[in-house]
């Protein structure tokens, strides 16, 4: 006779009781949440038991930032109507109009650039084009003023620009520069070394080799009664961008204190730093890839703005050969990242030659979580 065949269990039950057994070695050996270090402002248990016996899922407090263009925006200025536009600075006022400063040609000998002002109320339609600040000739300023970055604070409009004296040099040996005026289209008055007016001196001074660019493209911030400088250094061994920083006071480039390297240049261009006061933190905008065929829009972040990060970049809707962008924020170089922001700059493959745009881009948070086990 046959004997009595022995029962067999299910493959699938016998995965069930492993996975129900390991659960329970795993929840009897959890840590205790880390409600110390995070403050989530959602938790989801992964069970309807106690919630401080399992594992949860909080959302990362940390900013994943991410940006893109929105469309392919709208050019303003193309090289056949005299070479370039490049290098934007804008302000956004309050009540929606805008004021904005280009690096534009001087007149093709003696004087390479000019700075030239445009005006919107809707920030959708320009007015015409004034030239707003030339060189002063015989002082150090003599061959250019360009690279426009502004800052509006004691009722004055505060124009910092890059220039140089050695022509030589076809462009290097610059320093930097900056001249204020009561309105945005001027007159304005440059800093002599003591105060306003006169002939020009440099706030930041390059004394390196002679051969290398030199320093320019300020970009300003002001935050708790402080001016931030951001400024690019180049020599003939490398580059990156620098801090300075100064009071508010009448006569502040007397003020300025040299705070070192914020951020190492490889083949980024200038940075146009803001503060974002929805995220409490400094973002800079730049072009990388400058002047190539892959060039997109970065934003990088710090939280103190000393020291910045790469947050996002985007190549969708940029121009190929894209370089020398600004932002539109706030007089004092504020901005509020909801909604769409306004980007402005130049582009084109031969030198010299550089159509300008602007363009509408957005900023997000991207909701990232994380496990935190009990």
């Amino acid at each position: 006779m046959y004997g009595r065949k022995k029962k067999k269990f299910p493959i699938p039950l016998l995965i069930c009781v492993f996975v129900i057994l390991s659960c329970a070695v795993f929840l009897s050996q959890g840590a205790e949440a880390e409600t110390q270090l995070y403050a989530p402002r959602r938790i989801i248990p992964f069970f309807t038991l106690k919630r401080n016996e399992l594992p949860m899922i909080v959302e990362d407090p940390q900013l994943n930032l991410t940006i893109k263009a929105v469309d392919e925006g709208e050019t303003f200025f193309y090289s056949s109507e005299g070479y370039y536009r490049y290098g934007p600075s804008i302000i956004r006022n309050e009540d929606g109009s805008m004021d904005a400063w280009f690096a534009a040609p001087g007149n093709n000998s003696t004087q390479w650039d000019w700075i030239t002002y445009r005006h919107s109320d809707d920030g959708e339609n320009w007015s015409a084009e004034k030239t707003v600040l030339k060189p002063t000739a015989g002082s150090k300023d003599s061959c250019s003023v360009c690279d426009p970055g502004v800052i509006f604070f004691n009722d004055y409009y505060y124009l910092g620009y890059t220039s140089t004296d050695y022509y030589e040099g076809k462009g290097t040996n610059n320093s930097a520069f900056v001249a204020r005026s009561k309105n945005p289209d001027g007159p304005y008055e440059k800093w002599n070394g003591q105060s306003w007016g006169g002939d020009p001196e440099p706030i930041i001074e390059y004394e390196g080799n002679p051969k290398g660019w030199g320093i320019g493209e300020l970009s300003f911030v002001i935050l708790d009664n402080e001016l931030y400088i951001y400024y690019t250094y180049f020599s003939d061994t490398g580059g990156y961008t620098s801090l300075a920083k100064a009071d508010l006071s009448e006569n502040w480039p007397l003020s300025i204190e040299e705070k070192g390297m914020v951020m190492g240049r490889t083949t980024q261009d200038s940075l146009d730093v803001v503060y974002a006061d929805d995220y409490k933190v400094f973002m800079a905008f730049s072009i990388e890839n400058r002047m190539s065929q892959g060039s997109e829009v970065a934003v990088y972040i710090s939280d103190n703005g000393y020291h910045f990060e790469k947050a996002d970049s985007t190549k969708r809707y940029i121009e190929d050969y894209a370089h020398n962008m600004g932002i539109a924020k706030s007089k004092e170089g504020h901005l509020s990242c909801d909604g769409e922001l306004l980007i402005g700059y130049a582009y084109g493959r031969k030198w010299g030659r550089w159509d300008a745009k602007f363009q509408k881009v957005e900023i997000t948070n991207t909701v990232k979580y994380r496990v935190i086990e009990n």
